[in-house]
């Protein structure tokens, strides 16, 4: 059965009626953690085929793109709970893809950087990552696919604000 929504273009492609309660498809967070769901499975099989889980790929991610880090800002930064971060960098560190050192700067914190190892492991695994977006958003259209990851960045943009106390 397919169905075409109101107000949808008249040359879109018809609608999949839905096997979900029309009630949940009308809740927008339920509707966006069925679509994460779906994906982090997906994302998590490609990941462990590399040797990594989501949440080490994303701490060599936040590493790479914000160079090194303390452990509560990667958790910060991240939005992962502070006590699973240090096994998440241990894990990365028997792998030989992070170190700690001190920072210069306050002998206290301790840095998490990446070794040439974990820069090759984290290109590796992110292009994998980035391989598998077309598949799972195969029902959109590039404009609608762009339309949706800047609407979620503004979401979640606004929920780190005020998890962070900036908004």
């Amino acid at each position: 059965m397919t169905d075409r929504g109101e107000g949808e273009r008249a040359d879109a492609p018809p609608r999949a009626i839905s096997v979900r309660p029309p009630t949940l498809l009308g809740i927008p967070s339920y509707l966006a953690g069925n679509v994460a769901r779906a994906a982090t499975r997906t994302l998590w099989r490609s990941l462990a085929e590399h040797g990594l889980g989501l949440s080490q790929h994303a701490v060599l991610v936040a590493i790479h793109d914000f160079g090194p880090l303390a452990q509560v800002e990667i958790a910060d930064r991240l939005d992962l709970d502070r006590s699973q971060v240090v096994g998440f960098v241990d894990a990365l560190e028997r792998h030989g893809f992070v170190t700690r050192t001190r920072d210069p700067r306050d002998r206290r914190r301790m840095l998490v950087s990446m070794t040439e190892a974990g820069a090759a492991a984290e290109r590796r695994v992110t292009e994998a990552a980035q391989e598998l977006q077309p598949a799972l958003f195969a029902a959109l259209s590039p404009a609608e696919l762009d339309q949706l990851v800047g609407l979620l960045e503004r979401v979640l943009d606004a929920h780190d604000a005020a998890r962070l106390g900036r908004g």
